[in-house]
């Protein structure tokens, strides 16, 4: 899995509603979520003109053929309608193929009479049209949504964006599925598939992306067309994260359809529904239900859950749904139980595979720079669509006798495929980070929180070395301030200096062997805890320690310790200071952990102390260096905040340990 660098902290936090107030965002997201219902208000026309609910005809195979016909234009133009996103005003384009396909919708009936020639097959010709002209839209609108919103704000736009297009598409299925009950005939969702089509164009019109985003070339060539495609295929090439989104992308792309067409038969034949398409279209919506829950939950999160992590375990949770789908066809228990299990899985289905699909979305918006995001997207169109015709294909090309029976064994592959894809993105991300995976598991446990419930950002770049001895020293305020220092500086590990008696906490416990902390009996001058923080900025690791050496609250006037300057001056070790503000100060150790905060840490540039280095200091000169390390993380502080005062006169005097008790 490719390590990716989540949105700067200095970016303000965005909550979802403000989305919601950006006028080209409510455009394109509304024409969206309304084309994704043209795209499936007519599936079950389609497969009511096959008569599909009769036990004599393979439904699954008619299913697979239907998606196989939409997504071979994705197969055959993607690279060059990803050249145009790059190359024409990307509205333009989606505008263009939002009328095409209301024309080819409102003349469906026709278009299946002229084919219908060429049985099956050919009734199903017309949606090669339909295809093409989603394969143009496609990638014209992954590219202008980055230049839409801020970079913060992508997770949750493409959450947004998979909410509303998979409510768009669970409606019109049940829709679908309520005109061919109610409607002998077919040709009444044909029409009201086209309106669709033509609304989104309406409301696409409005849509003002930037100016310097609808670019074009002047001239273009057979040459330079050629060339500008293959510079989107090198630039593929040549970036190793991108490949590997791009494999997961496919692989979803593949699993997906084989779920979506075994969905029917299993209904029909194993919940014991019958020839019943509002069934058929219940369970379908019960994966646009399961998507529309995991769009809601990436929205809600937003950067809290790297994108990454979010595609390992989004695949391990699609491999456990789809196995608790395929166990529903082979358990002896009655047909409403397994519905049940089958309906639950389904849910789960979509709930996971919505949280891949948006992550590796909002990875691929943020790597590619936007001169090359248009053909990355139609790469991406073209692998993904090479993968769904591999699975649809496979399904409904060969003659397969009574391929219904085995879609239980169907899904079990499919549950064996994503496992393994998620086993190796977790091995992939744990050797490319280099630690033990109980440190990996610890850090992004800890920045999840951070980011969730105490609404952290770090507030400018982080400026702890990479390598070489540090200390990381900063003010305190509640119990949760070890662990925001840690979310700021996730490329190496802070281990604190904490008070002994929070050792024997089991969570606390895990969390400072983990991060390899060091105990501090506070009843005593300890000693052993001073020489074992030396001997770990001796071999070149990061400490943290607060200068304040307990909590301070507003009101109490702090008595910065000499142990961070003893400590620097006798390892040689860099100082950086830190401030942390927007907590809500407490001495509770369990309220300042469960209280939801505003967090914000700013990291400063190292503190200078040459002028103490490499000699014998008086007490007086100590404190000095103090001083001068705990003004550093004064000035820090927002401007809105007063910053305590400090007592730093030479007779406020402080031995190591006690400068290093409170818990991390």
């Amino acid at each position: 899995m490719p390590e990716t660098h989540e949105p700067s902290a200095h970016q303000s936090q965005t909550r979802s509603w403000e989305l919601l107030h950006n006028r080209n965002f409510i455009l394109l997201w509304a024409a969206y979520g309304i084309s994704a219902m043209g795209d499936h208000l007519s599936e079950m026309a389609i497969l009511k003109t096959q008569d599909a609910a009769t036990s004599q005809v393979d439904v699954t195979s008619l299913s697979g053929r239907m998606i196989f016909l939409f997504f071979v234009p994705f197969f055959l133009f993607s690279p060059i309608t990803g050249w145009l996103a790059d190359r024409l005003p990307r509205r333009g384009l989606m505008v263009v193929a939002d009328l095409a396909r209301c024309a080819i919708m409102f003349a469906f009936t026709a278009l299946m009479l002229a084919t219908s020639q060429w049985g099956s097959w050919g009734q199903m010709l017309p949606l090669l049209g339909v295809g093409a002209f989603a394969a143009l839209f496609s990638p014209a609108r992954l590219a202008v949504l980055p230049t839409l919103v801020r970079s913060d704000q992508l997770v949750r736009a493409n959450g947004l964006f998979s909410g509303l297009g998979i409510i768009g598409t669970m409606f019109a299925i049940q829709l679908g599925g309520w005109i061919v009950q109610r409607f002998e005939n077919p040709e009444v969702a044909f029409q009201l598939d086209g309106a669709t089509f033509l609304l989104s164009a309406v409301l696409l019109m409005f849509l003002r992306p930037p100016a310097q985003h609808a670019t074009g070339a002047p001239r273009v060539t057979v040459a330079s067309a050629a060339g500008e495609l293959r510079a989107g295929f090198r630039y593929v090439l040549c970036h190793r994260r991108v490949i590997e989104l791009l494999l997961i992308a496919a692989l979803v792309w593949f699993c997906g359809p084989l779920v979506k067409c075994v969905i029917p038969a299993i209904v029909r034949d194993v919940y014991g529904y019958g020839e019943n398409y509002q069934a058929f279209s219940n369970f379908l919506v019960l994966l646009g239900v399961g998507f529309v829950i995991g769009a809601a939950t990436i929205a809600m999160l937003g950067n809290a859950l790297r994108s990454e992590i979010a595609i390992t375990w989004g695949l391990f949770g699609i491999a456990s749904s789809i196995g608790l789908f395929s166990a529903s066809v082979f358990l002896p228990l009655p047909p409403t139980v397994l519905a049940i299990l089958g309906g639950s899985a389904i849910l789960g289905s979509g709930v996971f595979g919505v949280a891949v699909m948006a992550s590796f979305t909002t990875l691929l918006q943020r790597v590619v720079p936007n001169r090359f995001r248009g053909r990355v997207f139609g790469i991406k169109d073209l692998g993904c669509t090479a993968a769904l015709l591999l699975a649809t294909g496979t399904l409904g090309i060969p003659k397969w006798p009574r391929l219904d029976d085995w879609v239980g064994y169907i899904l079990a592959g499919v549950s064996v495929l994503t496992f393994t894809a998620a086993w190796v993105t977790l091995r992939t991300r744990i050797r490319r980070k280099g630690v033990h995976p109980s440190l990996t598991f610890a850090q992004n446990l800890n920045e999840f929180i951070a980011k969730w419930w105490w609404r952290f950002q770090r507030v400018g770049p982080a400026t702890v070395p990479r390598t070489g001895p540090v200390i990381v020293t900063a003010n305190h305020r509640c119990s949760a301030d070890p662990l925001l220092l840690s979310a700021g500086v996730l490329y190496r590990p802070i281990s604190f200096m904490v008070a002994a008696e929070y050792t024997n906490w089991p969570i606390v416990r895990w969390f400072m062997r983990v991060v390899d902390c060091i105990p501090v009996r506070r009843e005593i001058h300890d000693t052993g805890a001073t020489k074992k923080a030396i001997r770990h900025l001796r071999a070149g690791r990061a400490l943290g320690i607060f200068i304040e050496g307990q909590i301070v609250e507003p009101g109490e006037t702090p008595v910065p310790k000499d142990g961070v300057a003893m400590l620097a001056l006798k390892t040689g070790a860099v100082v950086i200071p830190a401030h942390i503000s927007g907590l809500v100060s407490t001495k509770d150790l369990l309220r300042g952990l469960l209280v939801r905060h505003h967090a914000r840490v700013r990291f400063g540039k190292p503190v200078d102390l040459d002028k103490f280095r490499g000699k014998k200091l008086d007490r007086a000169e100590l404190r000095q260096a103090t001083g001068r390390i705990y003004s550093a993380i004064q000035a820090l502080a927002p401007e809105q905040t007063s910053p305590p005062r400090a007592d730093i006169s030479p007779s406020s005097t402080s031995q190591t340990s006690e400068s290093v008790h409170e818990p991390a």
